[in-house]
């Protein structure tokens, strides 16, 4: 069961190399090492190496590289 409000994303690894955010409500911040995402009142931070957008839409984004870490965030 899903409850956006409250950061209810539906996070999909792929190993450590590709991760989809469907719940993603915008970015915080992007960089080669680093990706934040706002989902509800959660924030999930990927850490990594080559990290990169491959497709942000409204409500999900795309995430490549090499993905070191996830971790969520109040």
């Amino acid at each position: 069961m899903e409850n956006r409000g409250t950061g209810g994303a539906l996070i999909a690894l792929t190993g450590n190399r590709r991760a989809v955010v469907d719940g993603c409500d915008g970015i915080v911040d992007y960089d080669e090492e680093k990706v934040i995402v706002r989902t509800g009142r959660l924030t999930v931070r990927f850490e990594g190496r080559s990290l990169r957008l491959k497709r942000l839409t409204e409500n999900s984004a795309v995430i490549e590289g090499f993905i070191i870490r996830v971790e969520y965030q109040y």
